[in-house]
């Protein structure tokens, strides 16, 4: 059986990087999921739940997004 090791003294000379890569991805991926989320969630709501909230549904995607 073979076992195959990275520690972090190779990602610091770039022949390990995959791992770091990966952790960049998974992370903008879970952010991307999560806004998502909060995105479909506020428009479910109705106009007065908004309005209680402080936000018009047009805003929505820019306070989301920050766009």
């Amino acid at each position: 059986m073979t076992t195959t090791t990275f520690d972090r003294e190779t990602s610091r000379n770039g022949a390990g990087a995959t791992p770091d890569f990966l952790t960049r991805v998974s992370s903008r991926v879970v952010n991307y999921v999560s806004r998502n989320r909060a995105e479909r969630q506020l428009q479910a709501l109705d106009d007065r739940l908004l309005a209680d909230i402080g936000m018009r549904r047009s805003e929505i995607h820019r306070m989301v997004w920050g766009n």
